[in-house]
């Protein structure tokens, strides 16, 4: 299942293509050259960068993901993490946690649907 944080941080050049680049994501066409910013699976990572070509593959796009943000290219996906880092970083004073935040929205928004 794929889940996406409301309202997703996205670029510029992305803010008006979300609805596009979700079905892309959902029937694995198109979308070649865009990016998705995740919550890492691993422990020790926050986000991960991943390109939306790899939702051709059924089983990939089957996965659980938790989207974050969405970005036009790879220059633009790393200086969203880092816009993402900074905002934390301004609301808390501190860089830890980010990820148990960001886990926490999500569920959030899961128990008002």
């Amino acid at each position: 299942m794929i889940r996406y944080l409301n309202p997703l941080y996205v670029t510029d050049k992305t803010s008006d293509q979300v609805k596009k680049i979700k079905n892309g994501i959902r029937t694995g066409t198109g979308m070649v050259g865009y990016f998705l910013i995740t919550i890492a699976t691993g422990e020790h990572d926050v986000l991960d960068i991943l390109p939306i070509a790899l939702f051709k593959q059924r089983s990939f796009r089957h996965r659980d993901h938790d989207v974050i943000g969405l970005a036009e290219n790879e220059q633009a996906a790393f200086l969203l993490v880092k816009r993402i880092h900074e905002e934390y970083y301004d609301a808390f004073h501190t860089y830890s946690g980010i990820k148990t935040e960001l886990l926490r929205r999500l569920g959030e928004q899961e128990k008002k649907n």
